[in-house]
């Protein structure tokens, strides 16, 4: 069975007295890619902290169907990823392996075969060695996918993660997160204010309005019902 995001009458913010969005309802399947599109400040990241359990709801439930525990379900990528001075970018990819290691902190051998395959799907096997304070910020946004990679969750939740690239790179992350929910039946669910790129890679938009109603559907559907000309 497919691995199913299930949100229900799912309220998020920081105060109940002010939910920044409510009455949540929706569902997801992995194999999709879904963007996430609102103004600033309407609570986006927020969402997305809530569906990874890195934020309580204030209300309803985040579940997904298919799997037990919070960290075998979800990689999250923020969307500034922090960069350790002196690690590798391979040492970098290792550290989204951490719950797979021995108490000594060692991996086994099949662990660094799905480094060395992570690397290869984000096509950074070339940088395997370079440190990664060197990398340019779209070279390093494919590290910090790879590292999402590597913890083999059925999910990878993204922060912006074009904020900081150029047309050519913005979409080259856009096929790679087509790529992996297309070849290894990922869900990619990932915030963006890049409506062009959304429309050429995602199946399904989540569209969060000034107006406190929270949209879906697909990017057809959802430039039908005029909803994306209150954004734009």
């Amino acid at each position: 069975m497919s691995h199913i995001l299930d949100i229900s009458n799912l309220a998020i913010g920081y105060s109940k007295k002010a939910p920044l969005l409510q009455d949540i309802n929706c569902r997801l399947v992995c194999g999709t890619v879904t963007g996430i599109l609102g103004p600033n400040g309407i609570g986006k990241s927020t969402l997305l902290k809530t569906i990874a359990g890195l934020l309580p709801p204030l209300h309803g439930s985040v579940s997904f169907i298919g799997t037990r525990k919070v960290m075998d379900i979800c990689a999250f990528v923020p969307s500034q990823p922090v960069r350790a001075t002196h690690f590798s970018v391979e040492d970098t990819v290792s550290t989204g392996r951490y719950r797979y290691t021995n108490w000594l902190g060692i991996e086994k051998r099949e662990g660094w075969q799905i480094i060395l395959q992570a690397l290869e799907s984000t096509g950074i096997s070339h940088l395997a060695g370079r440190n990664s304070a060197d990398l340019s910020d779209g070279e390093f946004h494919r590290v910090a996918i790879a590292r999402a990679l590597v913890q083999d969750t059925p999910w990878i939740l993204l922060d912006e993660p074009t904020a900081f690239l150029d047309i050519a790179n913005k979409k080259a992350t856009g096929a790679l997160l087509r790529k992996l929910a297309s070849d290894k039946q990922k869900g990619i669910l990932f915030s963006t204010h890049d409506l062009s790129l959304a429309a050429e890679y995602c199946d399904r938009f989540w569209i969060m309005t000034p107006d406190g109603v929270f949209h879906q559907g697909t990017p057809d559907e959802m430039e039908k019902t005029g909803i994306i000309e209150q954004l734009y």
